[in-house]
């Protein structure tokens, strides 16, 4: 009797954003021996790469990599506050992590093991001589496509190894399920060196030829410059944790009774050439100009069109994540793009029903405020305009296209209505240098409606207590205002509902943001309908201005500053407000600094008139501890030198710079101050008393009180194993273990 085995394999749409090589049929049960043939073994590798889009499909991202960074919250207080109940190996925390990654749960094959697998089948079969036809014939083409099982694999390894730390690593594929589920698990240390080792073979063999933009193909396969940018980065995180050995048992392994155990699961080897081959690679991909360089302008890397993906063949992505229409590809499609957009839809403002420009709306990640605060020049760094909804013309769908809403005195329109008093301050305060275009100079009218054909429907105003916008000034704006402070003399008010001239008293925090900014780095146009989840694009994986950053804290942990602050600044400089650019009306208007600008530039359409690179480039002043450069950076109090400012300054520019495509979790996980920044930054979660302003709004203890709201322990840092999946382990002769076993196996805290 032949064995059998059930491959997974995704069905990848033929849009803009797929190629030829992931076009494959939907395979369900075949015999061991098709995988020796040359389409069967193709079609093994090709389905692997459904590993890439793990991230980015169903809610996985939302659970393994935005949970659990210093600038992002669920919204869902259970989850922010790291509630006791629910991160347990049995509460929705360890049930969550056991449906998404582990992949042996219930016995299931899905998740990451299956995928582990189905890359083990491809390696041995490449290697031991048994593969066929052209991977008989032509080594180059065989090592190449080995290089690519081999990169999928070190790809979900590396997943697992940061959620988790200690996992078990198999690098033999087994036919079926085990007989015993005896997984033993192989230290962080024995993890990355495997890791490392098998991407430098990939470096070694996989295509370095230049990219064709005027095709994704390139960047949706595993490349040289993939290789040489994770190879930078597992260096770059091994020698971020080399001192940590420390806080592990003289053998290796994990002591569970150290409390400092979670920085020991960080430990991954010391090597002292870690850095230095850190730089190497990464100098692989940004000396490689001919197929990767930063783009000219930072929107260009998430631009969308009707009808086509202008982004997804943009030479600053080094690799991205395949999708399709619909559900081409994954069990559920490409859903990123809906669980960061907000729920916008009121008539109040123009916006009664979903738009495509807007995107589809399913919200599951938010931005807290240290995500928009971490932005310390918003007029000069053009990177928070084009991260955030930070205001929405109103607009009304029309079929497949958007259109205007109705005008401000047609019998349709619904949006607010203007106050006596709103009206006379608008009139006079706002209207003689209210020059937008749509708005035509036409005076508020009391019991008229404020919003029209082209206008603003609603806005957002991320500002600090103390530059708090005067209530009367925020509700006589020509569009329905949220601002996070307003005040009302010596009162001051947080996050409070802009629709109802701020009568409701308390709409932040434990509360949820109702309505707040999201990113828009990913909205997707070219879904299948209007109230379609489903999208279509592609989402980078690795870009370089990453690469650029990871280079750059290589150099300044080898002291070498000024070669750390020039990698810095090209990229900052990228992100600079240039001559000729439009701002955002709200920007232009309202946000602190924009007093500053030029009597120009606070005129519509808002046009930049001098670049803004000189204003972003950084010196070693940016995190001296003194200046006021450093002091806007909000470093954490742990952080007490200069070298340990300067790591958290990395990871301030990586949240600028890539904040909302799951990469933050990774960066500051490894680099070990994940629990730092998360108790300092993140107020759901903290512990900390008296740390952040308080606000005069407050109901029964909740609100801005100042204190944080959450019972966040380091621990934390790392994920459950799922309770189900301890209880279903095995010694080596298939006995379930016992309750001393399960405790050692569990991860730290749990």
């Amino acid at each position: 009797m032949k064995k059998y085995i059930i491959i997974l394999f995704a069905i990848i749409g033929v849009l803009a954003c797929s190629d030829k090589f992931l076009e494959e049929e939907m395979v369900s049960v075949i015999t061991q021996d098709y995988f020796n043939t040359e389409e069967g073994l193709e079609q093994l590798i090709n389905g692997t790469y459904d590993a890439l889009r793990w991230k980015y499909g169903w809610e996985e991202g939302v659970y393994l990599f935005h949970v659990g960074t210093d600038a992002e919250i669920r919204g869902d207080n259970g989850w922010d506050v790291y509630s006791p109940t629910i991160w347990t190996p049995s509460g929705a925390a360890g049930n969550t992590y056991a449906n998404y990654l582990m992949g042996y749960y219930g016995k299931q094959l899905l998740g990451g093991y299956p995928i582990i697998n189905n890359c083990n089948r491809a390696i041995e079969t490449i290697r031991n001589g048994d593969a066929l036809g052209r991977f008989a014939t032509d080594k180059k083409y065989a090592a190449e496509r080995l290089s690519e099982a081999l990169f999928t694999r070190t790809w979900v390894y590396y997943m697992l190894n940061t959620q988790f730390g200690d996992v078990h690593m198999t690098l033999k594929s087994n036919n079926s399920l085990p007989d015993a589920y005896n997984f033993p698990k192989s230290t962080s240390e024995q993890i990355y060196k495997q890791l490392i080792t098998d991407l430098r073979y990939c470096f070694d063999n996989l295509p370095g030829t230049a990219i064709d933009n005027n095709s994704t193909e390139g960047r949706e396969r595993v490349s040289k410059g993939a290789a040489a940018h994770f190879l930078a980065k597992l260096y770059l995180q091994r020698a971020q944790g080399a001192n940590y050995a420390q806080y592990r048992k003289s053998d290796g392994t994990i002591d569970n009774a150290n409390p400092n155990a979670y920085l020991g699961m960080l430990y991954k080897g010391n090597v002292s050439t870690d850095l230095d081959s850190c730089i190497y690679f990464a100098s692989q991909v940004i000396d490689n100009t001919i197929n990767y360089h930063l783009a000219d302008d930072y929107a260009d890397i998430f631009a969308v069109a009707k009808g086509s993906y202008p982004s997804e063949n943009n030479p600053e992505i080094i690799l991205a994540a395949s999708f399709g229409p619909n559900l081409a590809n994954t069990r559920y499609g490409m859903r990123f793009h809906v669980y960061m957009t907000n729920n916008y839809i009121n008539a109040l403002w123009g916006l009664p029903n979903r738009t495509w420009a807007y995107g589809d709306m399913n919200v599951r990640m938010r931005t807290n405020d240290w995500g928009y605060d971490v932005f310390t020049d918003k007029l000069s760094d053009s990177r928070f305009e084009k991260t955030f909804l930070i205001e929405y013309k109103a607009l009304l769908a029309d079929g497949d296209n958007d259109v205007d809403y109705f005008a401000y005195n047609d019998p349709k329109n619904t949006t607010k209505i203007w106050s006596s008093a709103d009206a006379a301050y608008f009139n006079s305060n706002v209207l003689p240098t209210y020059t937008r275009q749509s708005w035509n100079g036409r005076n508020a009218v009391p019991g008229e409606h404020k919003i029209g054909k082209g206008d603003l429907g609603l806005v957002f105003l991320e500002n600090t207590k103390e530059t708090a916008i005067p209530i009367e000034k925020a509700k006589a704006q020509p569009y329905v205002l949220y601002p996070r402070w307003t005040k009302d003399g010596d009162i001051y008010y947080y996050r409070r509902d802009g629709s109802n001239d701020f009568t409701a008293n308390n709409i932040g925090l434990e509360k949820g943001v109702g309505v707040a900014a999201t990113v828009k780095k990913h909205i997707d146009i070219n879904r299948t309908a209007l109230r379609s989840e489903y999208g279509s694009r592609n989402v980078a994986i690795f870009r370089i201005a990453e690469t650029y950053l990871i280079r750059a804290e290589a150099y300044g942990r080898k002291g070498n500053y000024a070669m750390a602050i020039n990698d810095i600044n090209k990229v900052r400089e990228r992100a600079a407000y240039k001559s000729g650019e439009n701002r955002a009306e709200v920007l232009a208007r309202l946000y602190p600094g924009s007093e500053n600008l030029i009597s120009s530039e606070k005129q519509y359409p808002y046009t930049v008139s001098y670049s803004r690179v000189s204003d972003m480039k950084i010196d070693a002043s940016y995190w001296d501890g003194a200046s006021a450069n450093s002091i806007a950076e909000n470093y954490p109090s742990s952080a007490a030198t200069n070298e340990q400012r300067f790591v958290h300054f990395i990871y301030n520019e990586l949240t600028r710079e890539m904040i909302g495509e799951l990469t933050l979790y990774e960066g500051i996980h490894h680099a070990g101050i994940q629990a730092d920044r998360i108790m300092w930054h993140q107020q759901m979660g903290s512990t900390l008393q008296n740390h952040w302003p308080v606000a005069d709004n407050i109901e029964a203890g909740q609100g801005q009180t100042g204190n944080g709201k959450g019972v966040f322990r380091p621990f934390n840092t790392f994920k459950p194993f799922p309770q189900t999946f301890i209880d279903m382990l095995t010694d080596e002769n298939g006995n379930l273990l016992d309750a001393a076993a399960k405790g050692q196996y569990q991860n730290p805290g749990y």
